[in-house]
């Protein structure tokens, strides 16, 4: 096979190509956050209070107070590309140690997408058709990997324990690079996230994300994720925030509701 990707579980050496991909990844929704956050009556509100308070109170020309706008739109923007940056440095400093945040029990667990390619293609990744298939399946299989072929991180997942219980999981740090989407990798690397959730005996496994990934949301109702919880997260205090959902996917009915239920 010319173009495979292994789902495989994470192997030291591949912290590098794992950041790059959150970090893409953090960073791809800054132009959907400030989009999102400027059709919002209350920006509007805001740009248009600033400058009536500049023309009112402070006898600011009229001509002045209308660049005010702009103003406001441009700081907007700063303020949410500044939120992102930070949430990508967050997020990528705890993937710089794999092994003690998401490999430190039976429980836990972090896997790649691992893209093996030719080492001169004549095409983009979004034009080629990938075999997508687990470690596993290529054992069972007997697939042999061509030597003479590239091997590069294109996605990942990791799998903790939840706060909400011993019982529940959380899905996290879901990402594919994106010259390697829409190629079925995502729905791939959740495929074996969930099967190791049931392996190990979970009840239930969580998840959060933004109005901002649309398409990752969709992905996640259509494997059997519910909607458990919406609100809306503040990125520039309360002008400028974004819709979070929180998703469950249940396996089992979960020892604390047996036993509510029994009482």
């Amino acid at each position: 096979m010319n173009h495979l990707v292994v789902i495989r579980y994470y192997k030291p050496g591949d912290e590098l190509l794992c950041r790059e991909i959150i970090r893409e990844g953090t960073m791809s929704t800054v132009n959907t956050a400030f989009i999102a956050g400027l059709t919002r009556e209350i920006t509007f509100q805001t740009m248009i209070l600033t400058s009536a308070m500049m023309f009112i109170f402070l006898g600011v020309p009229f001509g002045v107070c209308f660049w005010s706008i702009p103003a406001v739109i441009v700081l907007m923007y700063v303020f949410i590309w500044l939120g992102h940056t930070y949430k990508a440095l967050e997020m990528t400093e705890d993937v710089s140690n794999i092994p003690r945040v998401y490999m430190s029990s039976e429980f836990t667990g972090f896997w790649v997408a691992e893209a093996h390619e030719p080492y001169f293609m004549t095409r983009e990744p979004n034009n080629v058709k990938y075999t997508i298939m687990s470690e596993r399946e290529l054992r069972e299989r007997n697939i042999e990997i061509h030597q003479n072929h590239g091997k590069r991180v294109v996605g990942t997942v990791a799998i903790t324990r939840s706060r909400n219980g011993p019982d529940t999981a959380w899905l996290r740090r879901m990402a594919v690079a994106p010259r390697y989407q829409r190629k079925g990798i995502a729905s791939a690397l959740l495929d074996e996230a969930l099967r190791f959730c049931m392996d190990r005996g979970y009840a239930a496994v969580e998840l959060v994300t933004s109005e901002c990934h649309d398409a990752a949301r969709e992905l996640y109702l259509k494997k059997g994720f519910e909607l458990k919880q919406m609100y809306h997260k503040p990125i520039v205090g309360t002008v400028v925030s974004i819709q979070m959902y929180a998703l469950i996917f249940r396996i089992r009915p979960s020892e604390v509701t047996s036993t509510n239920a029994l009482q």
